[in-house]
């Protein structure tokens, strides 16, 4: 496994540099106030898919912590993290955003939940839905199942996006995730590379910290090739 899956955050605590829109998640999964639609949108390697994932495991997690956290214990939590949950499914957009899959998508939806008591669709690079298939989406927006939350994740600019649509955009909570601070990356790089028991002296870990440009997952990347070529 690479270090960007190895070390993706499991759970709301190790998700980095976006303390509002966690503290609203914790918030609504300690009082299991969730909404049926949620937009999550900023740059690439922001963690808005982790997030997702995590939201999904707290809609069904046994032993959801006081803090709001999913346990990442239960059945529930560690299907769901691991991307084998019968209720969470996770749409790749670029390669199944056609009407097709939509609709198949939408029908299945009234189904009810295999083991928990919810399902959750992750609609990944959400933006490169299609018109239609955004049509075939809206109607499951404006009269979901009880149990079922959709999030939607994208990296488009939804102020001037002429790839979402307004009507999919209002019925949606919209979360916005910040680049990352170099202080941040710099602090889980060397999290890792202790962790990996890597002889990295700390100058080039500020490097890649640097010109990661506040992605995380090319933070690891670039921190993956510097550990590999110093073995």
């Amino acid at each position: 496994m690479d270090l960007y899956g190895k070390y993706r955050p499991k759970n709301f605590a190790e998700v980095l540099g976006q303390d509002d829109v966690i503290y609203i998640l914790r918030q609504q999964a300690k009082y299991q106030a969730f909404h049926h639609s949620y937009l999550f949108y900023g740059p690439s390697g922001t963690g808005k898919t982790s997030t997702a994932r995590i939201l999904a495991s707290c809609l069904n997690c046994g032993k959801l912590r006081s803090s709001g956290d999913p346990c990442g214990q239960c059945q529930c939590c560690r299907d769901t993290l691991a991307g084998k949950s019968w209720d969470v499914k996770e749409i790749d957009c670029a390669v199944f955003g056609g009407v097709d899959s939509i609709r198949d998508l939408a029908n299945k939806a009234w189904f009810s939940p295999v083991i928990g008591k919810r399902k959750a669709y992750i609609f990944d690079e959400s933006h490169m839905l299609t018109m239609s298939a955004w049509s075939a989406l809206l109607r499951l927006l404006e009269e979901p199942p009880p149990h079922l939350v959709v999030i939607l994740c994208t990296t488009e600019d939804i102020i001037n996006s002429k790839k979402i649509p307004e009507t999919i955009i209002s019925r949606c909570e919209l979360f916005p995730f910040k680049k990352l601070k170099v202080v941040d990356i710099k602090r889980k790089l060397l999290m890792i590379a202790n962790a990996e028991d890597n002889g990295l002296d700390l100058k080039k870990i500020e490097t890649i910290a640097k010109i990661s440009g506040g992605n995380m997952r090319m933070a690891e990347n670039f921190l993956e090739q510097a550990m590999t070529a110093a073995r």
